[in-house]
């Protein structure tokens, strides 16, 4: 991925959930026009940090032999700015879906106050050669993150 929405994987379960981090920097692209003097992370962005967990969250419970494609986000809400300097805490949890789609529930947090949340559905794909070139790339995401090792995410099975 070029524009990593995740620093840290919290925790994962796999199947089930993923919490993320992401430390909002203020050296950040989008703030030189988002706004000047007054610098918010985008909405759309938060959106991209709950595709980008949940992206995590479908490879690691499938072995990194299925991704996941967006199909569509619902019920996004924004309750709150987020600006350089946020710690922007992300929690994804698969509430339906089978091995064909996923629904996912996403929140993000800023100090423990909810600052947006979103329910978007996931068509699971495999087997094209892109979609295994965007599996080794969430592969390796997992593997520089170094927060979950691959092999110990087996152990929860795939859903």
């Amino acid at each position: 991925m070029r524009f990593l929405f995740v620093d840290r994987i919290i925790a994962v379960e796999p199947g089930r959930t993923i919490e993320t981090l992401k430390n909002v920097s203020a050296t950040e692209d989008v703030f030189d026009d988002h706004f000047p003097g007054y610098p918010i992370l985008p909405g759309a962005l938060v959106v991209e940090s709950f595709e980008q967990a949940s992206q995590l969250l479908i490879t690691i419970t499938h072995d990194f032999a299925r991704v996941g494609r967006l199909r569509g986000v619902q019920r996004g809400t924004f309750r709150q700015f987020v600006r350089p300097g946020d710690q922007l805490h992300v929690r994804c949890v698969r509430t339906a879906g089978d091995d064909g789609a996923w629904t996912v529930s996403a929140t993000a947090a800023v100090d423990g106050r909810r600052v947006a949340s979103a329910v978007l559905d996931f068509a699971l794909v495999g087997a094209t050669d892109v979609d295994k070139a965007h599996a080794e790339r969430l592969r390796e995401t997992v593997r520089v993150l170094r927060a979950v090792p691959i092999d110990a995410t087996r152990a929860g099975g795939a859903a």
